[in-house]
C-alpha cells in the first residue's frame, strides 16, 4: 500500500479508489459486464480497507467496504428476508487465515477445532423458503436485506426441488445456495446467441445472473443452469450440531450439495487443501474465485454472530487469479458515451477458466506505455473466476521484431474521423463531436440500462441492429419504433418484437431520479441525481436554477454544477429534454424528506463505530427523519464520534457541533421514539 504523509493525498487516494470500486461494482452488478479482473478488484477493495483502518474519520456511506450487496430490481416484486444474507468477509493469505481463527476463538474464549472449506461458486446466491415442504418463494440476495422475487425462474431449474418428500422437516424453513452456469453448456449457449444477433456474455456468471432475470420464465427454462446449497436461513430451526450433518441432512431431503467440499479437523491442512483446489479448478465444470471456510460446530456459529456486514464464523479465501499467456495481434480504439477513445487489444484466442478470449481493454495511452505493449507481443493476461481479462504484462519470454513499434493513439476519430484530444492533466484521449454514432450508441446503452430507465432487452446487439437500419439516432427515437419496423429485422421474432416494445412503453414510468441519471451527464450519477431531485423537485428547475442554488446543497461540488451548465447549454439537449417530457416522463419528483425524531437534523458520523457501518447508520438516520452528512460543517447539528475519531471531532469541535457518543445517539433515538 501506497504511504502518504500529506491529508489531501490521503483523500484523494481513497476517493479515486471508492470511484474506481464503485464504477466496477456497477459494471460488474448492474450492467452485468466488467474491465478488470478479480484480482485487481480485490486489490482494490483491500487497498481501501487499509487506508480506512488508518484514517477512520475518512469512512463514508459511499465506501465500498459498507457496502453487503446490490440492490433489487424494480423489474421483479421484493422478497424482505426473514434473516439477512450477509457477504463475506475476505482473506487472501494463509497469515490472515490464521488471524481469522484467533479472532474467532478470542471472541468466544474458546479453541475451534472443526471446519468446514467449500468452494466459493461464482454465481448467483439465492434464497428458497419452503412451507409444508412445498417451494414458496425463491428470491435473489439483492443487498441483503430484500431481493428479487424470480421464483416462477428457479422452478425451471432441475436441481432444485419443487417438493420436499421427507416428513421430517420444520413446517417453514430457508435454504441457501448458489445458481451457476456449467463451462461445458457455454460456448454453445454463446455461439447461438450470436445466431440471433445478440450480444455474447462475457462469463458464467453473468449468463447464469441474465438467466435468472429473464420476465419470461419460459427463456429461463431454455438455459442449463444448475445449483449448489449450502447454507441455511436460521440453522436453529434445524435438529443438528454441526454445519458438516447440516450439508448431509439437506441432501438428504434432495437439495444438491458441492461434493467437492471438505471437512477440516486440523487447521494445519487448509495449505495443501488450497494448493490442490489451485492446481485443480481449471478442470472444474463450473467457475470458482475462492474457498470459503466456515467454523463447523453450530453453536460456534451462533455464538460468534455476525456484524453489520458479515457472518464472523465465515470467511472467504480468494485464490490466485489464472494466468495464461496469448499473444496481441491488433490495438483498436473503441468509443463510449462521454467520447472517451478507449484502446483494446485483439487476442489470440486462449481459454480462460472455461471462456474463449479473444480481446483486453488497455485502458488508456498511460497505461499501454508504462506496460510497454505492442503488437505481436507474446503477453500474460489473467480472468480470476468470472471478468474480463486484463493484460498484467509482456511475457517475460517475448521477443520482438526489429520493426516493432510503440503504439501511439490515432489523432483522427476512428469512427466520426474528427481530430482526437488530449488534456496534457487527463490520461483519456477524447472525441469531442457529440454527434459521433459509437458515442450516441454508447449513450443509448446507459440510459436503457438497469440503474437508469431499464429497457429490458436493448443491449449492444439490439442498438446495433437499430442504428445499421438508420431506426434509431437519438433517445427520443427508441419512442417512435413501431412493430412494423421491427418485425423484418434479423433476429426479432414476434413475441421479442412486442416485448421489446412493452418494455419500451414501461420504461416511460421510471422516477424522474432515474431519468436524470439516464441523461448522461458527466458526474451525475444515481446518488447525486437523487439529492438534486430532493432539494429541487423537477428535472427543469435543476437546469433553472443559479450556481448559487446549486452549490448550497451539501455534497454537490463545482465540478458538478459546471457539468449541468455545460450539458444544458447545447441546443439539442434542451430539445431532448422537451421531447422526453412530451413523451409522457414524470419529471416531478415525489421523494421528500422523511417525517421523524430527528426532525431534518443534519448529522455527520466519525470513526469506528462497534454496532453499526456507515451504510447501516446512514439508513437508520435517514428512517428517522435526518440527513446524513460526509462532512462537518456549520450546518451540521449532530456528530455521532466512534473510536479513533480524527480531523471531523476536533473541526466539530470548534464549530460547537453537539457530539454524541454511539450509544449516546441511540439513546437519544430511543427517547424521542418514547
Amino acid at each position: 500500500m501506497e504511504k502518504f504523509k500529506d491529508p489531501k493525498l490521503i483523500i484523494d487516494k481513497i476517493d479515486a479508489l471508492k470511484k474506481d470500486i464503485n464504477e466496477a461494482n456497477f459494471k460488474y452488478y448492474v450492467l452485468e459486464s466488467s474491465d478488470i479482473s478479480d484480482s485487481q478488484y480485490d486489490s482494490m477493495l483491500k487497498e481501501l480497507i487499509n487506508f480506512e483502518k488508518e484514517n477512520p474519520d475518512l469512512i463514508t456511506s459511499d465506501s465500498p467496504t459498507q457496502r453487503v450487496g446490490a440492490p433489487p430490481s424494480k423489474t421483479f416484486d421484493e422478497v424482505v428476508h426473514k434473516n439477512q444474507m450477509l457477504s463475506l468477509s475476505n482473506v487472501f493469505s494463509r497469515q490472515e487465515l490464521i488471524n481469522w481463527k484467533e479472532r474467532c476463538e478470542k471472541y468466544i474464549s474458546r479453541e475451534i477445532k472443526g471446519f468446514v472449506v467449500e468452494e466459493k461458486i461464482d454465481g448467483l446466491a439465492i434464497s428458497l423458503t419452503y412451507i409444508d415442504g412445498i417451494l414458496s418463494i425463491g428470491a435473489t440476495r439483492g443487498n441483503g436485506n430484500s431481493g428479487e422475487n424470480i421464483t416462477n425462474n428457479l422452478k425451471t431449474i432441475k436441481s432444485i426441488p419443487l417438493k420436499i418428500l421427507d416428513k421430517d422437516i420444520p413446517k417453514s424453513f430457508e435454504i441457501r445456495g448458489e445458481v451457476f452456469f456449467p463451462k461445458n453448456k457455454f460456448q454453445e449457449f454463446n455461439k447461438e446467441r450470436v445466431s440471433m444477433g445478440l450480444q455474447e456474455y462475457s462469463n458464467t456468471r453473468n449468463a447464469a445472473s441474465g438467466a435468472l432475470r429473464q420476465l419470461d420464465s419460459s427463456e429461463t427454462a431454455k438455459r442449463p443452469l444448475d445449483a449448489f446449497f449450502y447454507s441455511v436461513g436460521n440453522p436453529k430451526d434445524f435438529d443438528v450440531s454441526t454445519h458438516d450433518e447440516l450439508l448431509k441432512k439437506i441432501n438428504n431431503w434432495g437439495f444438491k450439495i458441492n461434493n467437492n467440499t471438505i471437512l477440516v479437523e486440523s487447521f494445519s491442512d487448509l495449505e495443501s487443501i488450497i494448493e490442490n483446489k489451485i492446481a485443480s479448478r481449471d478442470n472444474m465444470n463450473y467457475s470458482i474465485d475462492g474457498l470459503v471456510l466456515k467454523v463447523n460446530n453450530i453453536k460456534d456459529q451462533i455464538d460468534l454472530g455476525a456484524t453489520a456486514k458479515d457472518p464472523r464464523w465465515a470467511t472467504a479465501y480468494k485464490l490466485p487469479s489464472i494466468k495464461k499467456i496469448t499473444v496481441v495481434n491488433n490495438i483498436k480504439i473503441s468509443l463510449g458515451r462521454t467520447g472517451v477513445a478507449t484502446p483494446y487489444a485483439e487476442l489470440e484466442e486462449v481459454d480462460l477458466d472455461g471462456v474463449k478470449i479473444k480481446s483486453a481493454s488497455l485502458h488508456n495511452i498511460d497505461y499501454i506505455d508504462s506496460k510497454d505493449i505492442r503488437i505481436g507481443d507474446e503477453v500474460v493476461i489473467e480472468r480470476a473466476g468470472d471478468v474480463i481479462p486484463q493484460i498484467i504484462e509482456v511475457s517475460k519470454n517475448n521477443k520482438r521484431t526489429e520493426d516493432s513499434k510503440k503504439f501511439r493513439m490515432p489523432e483522427d476519430c476512428p469512427v466520426c474521423n474528427s481530430k482526437l484530444f488530449k488534456d496534457l492533466d487527463d490520461p483519456f484521449t477524447k472525441c469531442l463531436d457529440s454527434e459521433c454514432d459509437d458515442q450516441i450508441k454508447r449513450a443509448l446503452e446507459h440510459f436503457s440500462s438497469k440503474n437508469c430507465v431499464e429497457i429490458e432487452g436493448l443491449g449492444e446487439g439490439i442498438i446495433n441492429i437499430l442504428f445499421e437500419n438508420k431506426l434509431v439516432s437519438s433517445i427520443t427515437d427508441l419512442y417512435n419504433l413501431t412493430y412494423k419496423e421491427l418485425i423484418n429485422l434479423e433476429g426479432f421474432q414476434d413475441k421479442s418484437t412486442n416485448n421489446l416494445l412493452d418494455s419500451i412503453s414501461i420504461s416511460k414510468k421510471v422516477t424522474p431520479e432515474k431519468l436524470l441519471h439516464g441523461l448522461g451527464i458527466p458526474h451525475v450519477g444515481s446518488e447525486i441525481s437523487e439529492l438534486l431531485l430532493l432539494n429541487f423537485k423537477n428535472i427543469n428547475k435543476i437546469f433553472d436554477s443559479s450556481e448559487d442554488d446549486i452549490l448550497e446543497i451539501d455534497g454537490i461540488g463545482p465540478k458538478i454544477y459546471e457539468s449541468l451548465k455545460d450539458w444544458i447549454q447545447k441546443e439539442k439537449n434542451k430539445i431532448l429534454l422537451e421531447n422526453l417530457e412530451n413523451i409522457g416522463f414524470d419529471f416531478n419528483s415525489q421523494n421528500t424528506l422523511i417525517e421523524g425524531k430527528l426532525n431534518s437534523l443534519n448529522i455527520c458520523v466519525t470513526g469506528e463505530l462497534e454496532d453499526f457501518s456507515r451504510q447501516s447508520i446512514k439508513q437508520l438516520i435517514k428512517d428517522n427523519g435526518g440527513k446524513f452528512q460526509s462532512g462537518v460543517s456549520s450546518k451540521t447539528d449532530i456528530l455521532v464520534s466512534g473510536v479513533n475519531s480524527g480531523s471531523k471531532l476536533k473541526k466539530a469541535q470548534e464549530l460547537g457541533v453537539e457530539i454524541l457518543t454511539e450509544k449516546e445517539f441511540i439513546k437519544k433515538l430511543e427517547e424521542n421514539n418514547g
